[in-house]
This record gives structure tokens, C-alpha cells and sequence, in this order.
């Protein structure tokens, strides 16, 4: 496997990604979105199991107020991290992936799916995908709810913005196949947020995680869920490989 790290230089922002090649082989590359305070190199281990599961190309990547990014979190933006994973699939393109899966989890879930409303993913798994305010989508991160802890799991649950917004308008808009991963026991991310996109959804499936809170690390045996988590997307990937030969 060869990984080699790369940094995107954009308008006033530099951006850190990295990418997993197990072979020379272009037709297929999933770009993977953490979620929120999550970093490249915290999901490394993982990323590399998935490669070798999988037999495919993996990227990562940091947002701003992320990892190696160099803008502290607080004065990121949720239009600059989008535009950063913009510019990563612009990338892969550039580099010859011809067909890009995108995997987002939670806040990673939330950008998948603005994604998939501007380019032509060939798939989209998300899975305990958060949906987010567009009133705040280019506020700076201590301008917003979350920030200042006022957006409480009923609040959300009950947010007027779950059914109208961006991301649910890019899930709605796209003609791949989504396929969205609820976690049983998540009290971060309430149900209907998936549920929603996935109601919106052209083609897809849904899937429940079992006796799993939002992250794993919440759990007894972390490991289990964790090791859950990666044998589902890895099928996952591999399904969709299969599916283009039907």
C-alpha cells in the first residue's frame, strides 16, 4: 500500500489530505469524511484496514479547525470545510478516479451530502449523518449553537431546518445510490435527521447499527462496534463495485 500526503492550496487556506493506493488501478476511490473534531490521522488505522478489505484507493483529508489544518476551530466556517471537500474531489478527479465513493460519518455525513448536490459522486454512504442550520452555514464556529451549547438533542430533534436545507436538497438531487446508516442507540444525531435523507433519497438502502450509541468510543467494547462499523462499510464498498456488473 502506498500512502502519500498531499496539500491543496486554495484562496487563503491550505488543505492536508491524504491518499491510501493499494495498486495502480484509477476506476474506483472512496473519499472518506470524518466527523467533527476528527482528524486524518486519528482515522488512519482504520482507513488502512478498509484499503485492504476493500482493494481500492481511500482519501481523508483535514477541514479547517481540524488536525493539520492551520485555521483554529473556532473561526472555521461549514462553506469553507465544504469548499475544501469540494476541492478534494476535484483532486481525485484531477488525478484520474474515475468513479468516487463518498463516506461521511455524522458532521462527515453532513458533508457528503452537501457534496453529492455538487458533483457526480457514483456513490454516497452516510452514516449517523447530522443535518445542520443554513442560517449558519458561513458564520464562524463560535457564532453558532453548537459553540455556545444551546442546541440541545431535543432541539434538534424538533428543528425546523431538518426538512429545508442544502444538504437534504443535495441526498434529493442525486442519482446515485445512497445508502444511510442510523445508530441504534445515538443520542447526538436523532433519528429523524437520517431518516430524512434518506426519505429524500432517489436510490439507496437504510441500515441499522445494533445496541451502538453515536461514537463507539462510548461503548463497553469499543472494538466490537468499531470492527461492526468497518466490515458494513467495507461490504458496502464492495456491493457497490459488484452492482456496477449487473
Amino acid at each position: 500500500m502506498h500512502i502519500e500526503d498531499y496539500t491543496l492550496e486554495l484562496d487563503n487556506d491550505t488543505v492536508p489530505w491524504r491518499l491510501f493506493s493499494p495498486n495502480t488501478d484509477h476506476t474506483y476511490c472512496v473519499l472518506w469524511l470524518q466527523g467533527w473534531t476528527s482528524s486524518m490521522d486519528s482515522h488512519r488505522e482504520g482507513v488502512m484496514r478498509l484499503v485492504e478489505q476493500t482493494g481500492i484507493a481511500f482519501a481523508t483529508m483535514d477541514y479547517a479547525g481540524h488536525g493539520q489544518h492551520t485555521v483554529p476551530l473556532e473561526d472555521s466556517t461549514r462553506k469553507q470545510q465544504h469548499d475544501e471537500v469540494v476541492a478534494v474531489y476535484d483532486a481525485l478527479a484531477g488525478l484520474g478516479y474515475k468513479k468516487i465513493i463518498v463516506i461521511g460519518g455524522s458532521f462527515g455525513g453532513y458533508m457528503a451530502a452537501l457534496l453529492v448536490g455538487k458533483r457526480p459522486a457514483h456513490a454516497a454512504i452516510l452514516r449517523v449523518p447530522a443535518i445542520y442550520d443554513d442560517a449558519e452555514f458561513a458564520l464562524p464556529h463560535s457564532q453558532t449553537k453548537r459553540w455556545q451549547n444551546i442546541d440541545s438533542y431535543q432541539d434538534k430533534a424538533s428543528a425546523s431546518y431538518i426538512e429545508d436545507n442544502e444538504a437534504v436538497r443535495g441526498i434529493a438531487h442525486f442519482e446515485g445510490f445512497t445508502y444511510v446508516l442510523e445508530h441504534e442507540l445515538d443520542q447526538v444525531v436523532p433519528k429523524i435527521m437520517p431518516q430524512t435523507y434518506f426519505s429524500h433519497a432517489k436510490h439507496g438502502n437504510y441500515l441499522i447499527v445494533p445496541k451502538t450509541s453515536h461514537s463507539p468510543k462510548q461503548m463497553s467494547d469499543p472494538q466490537k462496534h468499531y470492527a461492526y462499523i468497518e466490515h458494513l462499510l467495507a461490504s458496502l464498498v464492495q456491493a457497490i463495485v459488484m452492482q456496477d456488473d449487473l
